[in-house]
């Protein structure tokens, strides 16, 4: 099984809410072998703190300028690749282990969105490809067969 949704988002409209609703649809299609509801959680909070970085950090605000997101769902595993034009970041290049895990509140912005990413999805990759900056996360699951 193979199934891609891909979102161009730009312009003024709310980007964290259709990435977030179009994730929790597809997640629905998974199983994960330990706390489903939770892992399912995770990688959506994973992926919103990703989106947000791009739109606060990336982009300063500005919605005009582009964001992609690629669900892509296998028999064994859910990538999201997300796309921008920002600034080159290399959020695996940032060192976020002075952050305190038991913290509830952050004492200081930043980096807690990429430590989030990196603790519950099984693999993180950044590249940058021809001006764009380009974020894979992927997860391992098992796919539900509808029959």
């Amino acid at each position: 099984m193979f199934a891609q949704v891909v979102l161009k988002l730009t312009g003024p409209m709310d980007h964290l809410r259709l990435v977030w609703q179009t994730g929790e649809t597809l997640l629905d299609a998974v199983v994960f072998d330990e706390d489903p509801e939770g892992a399912r959680y995770n990688v959506l909070i994973a992926l919103q703190e990703m989106v947000t970085n791009v739109l606060r950090h990336g982009y300063q605000l500005d919605d005009s300028k582009p964001i992609e997101v690629i669900f892509e769902l296998t028999d064994d595993s859910m990538a999201i690749e997300l796309r921008d034009q920002g600034p080159a970041f290399d959020p695996l290049a940032y060192d976020t282990s002075d952050l305190d895990e038991d913290e509830s509140m952050p004492t200081h912005c930043g980096g807690h969105g990429i430590r989030i990413a990196r603790q519950v999805m099984d693999k993180v990759e950044y590249r940058r490809d021809s001006g764009w900056n380009v974020l894979r996360l992927t997860k391992c699951v098992r796919v539900i067969a509808n029959t």
